[in-house]
This record gives C-alpha cells, structure tokens and sequence, in this order.
C-alpha cells in the first residue's frame, strides 16, 4: 500500500512540476509579446527612433545604425572615437534598453567630401550592404560652402542620396542633418565663389529638407541656443574654428539625444 501512496505522490509532483515550468513558459512569452507589441511600429506610428532600434533588435537579434557625412562625422577633432557625437550616442542608445547592449553605429564619414561625394560608390555600397535601420546624414555643406559647390547642385545631391536609399532601403529611417557651427575657414573665403556664407549652405539646405518632409535636425541652430542659454564661448568646443574638440562633440550629442528619443511625425512608406 505504502509503495503505490509513493507512486501517487510522485506523478503528483512530476505533473506540477511541468505544469509550472509550462506556466512559467506561458508568461515568459507573453511578456514577450507584450514587449514587442510595445515597440511595433503598427500600434505605434510616431514612435521614436530609439524605440525603433529597440524594436528591430527584439525582433531580427540585432539593430543597426549608420553615420554618413564629412569629417565632423568623421570624428575629426575629438581625442578619440568615443568621444565624438556618433560614439556617445551610441554608448546612450546603449545604456538604454538590454536589447541594444551590444548596439553599435558605423561610420561612413569622411574628411572632404561634400554632399556629392557622398555618392560616390565606395561610401553608399557598404551602406547599402548594410542595410541599417537608422541612417543619419551629415549634410556634408561646410565642403560644399569652401568647395564651391552650388547650391542647386547641393539639393540635387540631397534629392539623389535620400531617393537612393529611400528606395533601396524601404525600411530605413533616413534622418538628415546639418554639421556643427564655426567660428573660421581656413580651407576656403568667408563668402565663396557664389558670395554665399556657410551658415547660407545651413539654412538653404535646412529650409529644402523640410520642404520636402525628410526627416531633419538643425544640429547648428541646435548646438548654439544650447550653447548661449550656458554662456559657452562657440571657440571653446572647436578643436581648429571647424572641427569640433571633445566639448563641441559633447554639445552635439547632448543636443541630439532627445531628438532620438523623442516621438516621430513620419515613417518608412513601407512601415
């Protein structure tokens, strides 16, 4: 008698045992679930690129984003990588969420190129190889104000970068944005060829972007309010009057992290 009461308590124990590890499985995935759902884009349409990136990470194992631009992209002027604004907003998006530990941002900048050589095959390919979630856009206009490039050149330019990776990378996020203020330029005049400024290059590019409904951010109109509201001299965050030092990189990626995390009015077409 005493051998089947053992029998009976032990299937009793064996069924709970995996009734609970089933329960627990049961909750696992639905706060799975739950967490997914709170990033999909489909129940939240002006969700913010962070969110995104987090988004893309539960569901594929991975997020990427990309950087393009001139030498302020780059990193020209920082002390080191992590210093710049792309690799502090990297060290941000990851402390934000355990999805994006491992998080980080590639780099396609580079030093003299306007916003025409950001054509060039070598600096799209390996973009496109890619295929990142989030691509930033440096506008690239400190080389096109000192290189003499038009400003209708320019525009095309912007037409041809955002229409190629719209339209090969439907599910990109394409964000673009103007580098950092000057104080001097020593690669070219105060007013080139087209007696333009380059705070001219700014503002054009800046009021054609929006009137297309791209994605943007005024990372100069950005940098100098903040930089004014804590009486910070515009010369002490730039490593030569163009290039940002480690203090102007900081102020970049101050002012840009909430723009990150903020809400967006617009998504891929495809989303």
């Amino acid at each position: 008698m005493n051998k089947w009461k053992w029998l009976i308590w032990i299937t009793a124990g064996t069924l709970l045992f995996f009734y609970n590890r089933n329960d627990v499985h049961q909750d696992q995935v639905s706060a799975n679930e739950s967490s997914v759902r709170t990033y999909d884009p489909k129940y939240n349409p002006n969700q913010s690129l962070a969110d995104y990136l987090i988004f893309r990470a539960m569901i594929s194992g991975e997020a990427k984003m990309a950087v393009t631009g001139s030498s302020v992209t780059r990193g020209t002027g920082s002390t080191n990588q992590t210093k710049t604004w792309r690799g502090r907003i990297e060290v941000n998006l990851r402390n934000s969420n355990p999805a994006l530990e491992r998080f980080t941002i590639s780099n396609h900048g580079y030093s003299g190129y306007t916003s025409v050589g950001l054509l060039e095959d070598h600096v799209t390919e390996p973009i496109l190889k890619e295929q990142p979630d989030i691509l930033f856009i440096e506008t690239s206009v400190i080389n096109n104000h000192n290189k003499n490039v038009s400003l209708e050149d320019t525009f095309n330019s912007l037409d041809s970068l955002y229409q190629l990776y719209s339209q090969a990378l439907p599910n990109t996020r394409i964000v673009f944005l103007s580098p950092n203020p000057c104080t001097s330029n020593k690669f070219g005049p105060t007013l080139n060829q087209f007696g333009l400024k380059y705070t001219d290059y700014v503002d054009e590019t800046s009021t054609y972007i929006k009137k297309q409904g791209w994605n943007y951010f005024d990372t100069h109109g950005a940098m100098l309010y903040n930089m004014s509201s804590k009486n910070i001299p515009l010369p002490s965050t730039l490593k030569d009057g163009i290039h940002p030092n480690d203090r102007g990189y900081k102020i970049w990626a101050d002012v840009l992290w909430p723009f990150v995390q903020q809400k967006q009015g617009t998504l891929p077409h495809s989303m």
